[in-house]
């Protein structure tokens, strides 16, 4: 079993990757870390090359991060939440897999289901209506461009009052998901 994590947070070490570390720790096979805030992926730039070749016009880090994606079994999603969406270094990584999506204009879209994704999601506000919606819409639509379906979430709220390493709820479900792909 092959997964790609995409790690959002510009802390190495802080509530995102305790949750992370609670998912990875009961995870089977091989594993690699996109760390986004490291990465130094540019931004799409709109130039549409892939509309009509499987690929990106930008030569930067990205282009060994595709392969990555095409051969995986999971796709994860580890990222706090600001302003009720995705830190920009993750966006840049999102929107450059515009390719996948693009795919359709190409006819060599993923087969549905072939895949499974997963969001782990942290926000320090406390709880509130509609805190993770928008980065669920974002992460849900990257997941049908990538043949991919949802098979766990974990959304921790009002980390700023109690920490993910306190909360020991959302850290047993993040190890849930990584056991149930065993599966």
């Amino acid at each position: 079993m092959k997964t790609v994590v995409f790690f959002g947070s510009a802390r190495k070490n802080g509530n995102t990757k305790d949750l992370l570390n609670s998912f990875l720790t009961n995870l089977e096979g091989s594993v690699e870390i996109i760390d986004a805030y490291r990465s130094e992926i540019s931004p799409c730039i709109d130039c549409r090359y892939c509309w009509k070749k499987r690929g990106c016009s930008i030569d930067d880090k990205m282009q060994k991060i595709y392969p990555l994606i095409d051969k995986a079994d999971n796709i994860v999603f580890a990222t706090p939440v600001y302003f009720g969406n995705i830190p920009g270094p993750l966006k840049n990584i999102i929107d450059r897999c515009q390719v996948y999506w693009a795919s359709t204009l190409r006819d060599d879209k993923f087969e549905k289901g072939s895949k499974k994704g997963i969001m782990f999601l942290c926000g320090g506000a406390p709880s509130f209506e509609n805190q993770f919606t928008a980065t669920e819409m974002v992460l849900e639509g990257l997941f049908g461009d990538l043949g991919a379906f949802t098979a766990g979430k974990v959304y921790v709220p009002n980390t700023d009052e109690v920490p993910v390493k306190e909360n020991f709820r959302a850290k047993d479900k993040a190890g849930e998901i990584a056991k149930n792909l065993r599966r």
